[in-house]
């Protein structure tokens, strides 16, 4: 594997590199100490670690915290759907402002590090989350003349044959949106761009539409660049579609904001004609690489402090 290096500024280990208080939450922090790829001891403690505040006006529903310094296994708090649990772990270092971060690995040569899932038992029709996410330091992508992409988060998904894999959404088998990294066609070895990809009717392809946040594209409200070694923090929103008469509307809502900015925003899918068995069931951390191209070499993401807003969002209107 090759060394995790630290050759640009700000990076790990790096003097410069700003550390924040436990007062608040620096944006664009870069790896603290972890210029480690798979380093770092694991923690053994285990706590509560999932903090619920109930909303006023009811809505949201509730907004549930998970904090990672209060597992001792991240299966404690995550349900696996695919590839290796063996590419996930708790550990010390590196981290953004806590003691502890997810540290998710995709395999040189491999397309699955492992795909996540935090449930809703009865399923929700609005979600908002947020994560604060990192690539390791060497993070590299490329080798095709068309653009390479990874998944990095699964923001929203109604389980079934619909949601993935050469699925057709129809109203009632499933869909999702999927939060990527990519290097656009461009340098292997970043920046990087992000890109949104959704299954949902209509689509038809059995690949989703790819929404990539770049200067020029139909939906992108920015274009930001993700650098290796940064940590950022990134929200999304999912809306499903209201129905009438059994039909599915084309008002179905992604956002996406990047330390706090919107860049993202979509408001005309079709997801669901079935709001008892066809609405948000899942989210969480994810690593996929590619589809028929893999890994170029060992790539490890970090993510620290999960929250989620059930059936609103974290700010909204008073009553």
């Amino acid at each position: 594997m090759p060394a995790n290096t630290t050759e640009a500024n700000p990076r790990a280990g790096d003097e410069s590199s700003e550390k924040p208080t436990s007062g608040g939450v620096t944006r664009r922090r870069t790896l603290q100490l972890g210029s480690l790829v798979g380093a770092g001891s694991l923690l053994g403690v285990t706590g509560l670690g999932t903090d619920t505040a109930a909303a006023s006006c009811n809505r949201p529903d509730s907004i549930v915290h998970l904090d990672y310094d209060d597992y001792g296994s991240w299966e404690e708090i995550y349900r696996v759907s695919n590839g290796d649990p063996d590419n996930m772990t708790i550990v010390s270092d590196p981290t953004a402002f806590g003691e502890s971060a997810l540290q998710l690995r995709v395999n040189e040569n491999d397309h699955w590090g492992v795909s996540t899932h935090y449930d809703f038992e009865d399923g929700l029709f609005e979600l908002n989350g947020r994560v604060t996410f990192a690539l390791n330091t060497n993070w590299t992508m490329g080798g095709r003349n068309a653009p390479s992409n990874c998944r990095l988060w699964n923001c929203a998904i109604a389980r079934g044959e619909g949601s993935a894999g050469g699925g057709n959404p129809d109203g009632t088998n499933g869909w999702s949106n999927r939060m990527y990294v990519t290097d656009g066609g461009g340098g292997s070895n970043g920046p990087f761009r992000l890109l949104s990809n959704t299954y949902h009717m209509g689509n038809g392809d059995g690949t989703g539409d790819h929404d990539y946040l770049v200067d020029g594209a139909e939906y992108a409200r920015g274009s930001p660049e993700i650098e290796p070694g940064v940590w950022y923090d990134f929200e999304y929103y999912v809306c499903v579609n209201t129905v009438t008469d059994g039909e599915a509307n084309a008002d179905g809502i992604v956002r996406y904001w990047l330390d706090d900015e919107l860049i993202f925003e979509r408001e005309n899918f079709k997801f669901t004609e079935d709001y008892d068995d066809n609405i948000i069931d899942t989210n969480g951390p994810v690593g996929h690489y590619g589809g028929r191209y893999t890994a170029p070499q060992n790539l490890y993401a970090y993510y620290e402090d999960h929250s989620m807003a059930l059936n609103g969002e974290f700010e909204f209107d008073s009553c």
